[in-house]
């Protein structure tokens, strides 16, 4: 079983999730708070489909990347307080490799740590 068919399993439909256009979470890319409905094959990778409250797919080739998270820390990535949260910012060391910050991944990471602060 590949490590996507087994993320895949983890999440079963109706579970709520933030998911990315690509892996990375890049913010200048498509990111959504929503609800998984199912797998799309792909050539080059399963997509994860993931669709509004009314059932409505926000993005007709889905996802490269979704994962489970709770009805608080979406609360939290959705407060219009919070924002403007840092855009993803691209660096890149001298042999060109390119790091990433301020993705959506890293948006629930904090938020995960402010609720865990929040908790204690």
């Amino acid at each position: 079983m590949t490590e996507r068919a087994i993320e895949a399993a983890a999440l079963q439909v109706g579970d709520y999730v933030l998911a990315t256009k690509y892996e990375d979470g890049d913010t200048g890319d498509h990111y959504v708070i929503g609800f998984f409905d199912s797998m799309l094959p792909k050539i080059g990778g399963d997509r994860y489909m993931i669709v509004d409250g009314e059932g409505k797919q926000f993005r007709g080739n889905g996802f490269r990347r979704a994962e489970r998270i709770t009805h608080e820390e979406g609360a939290w990535l959705l407060d219009p307080l919070r924002w403007p949260l840092p855009l993803s910012q691209w660096t890149y060391d001298e042999e060109g490799n390119g790091t990433i910050e301020g993705s959506a991944w890293g948006w629930l990471e904090k938020a995960r740590a402010a609720l865990r602060a929040l908790g204690e």
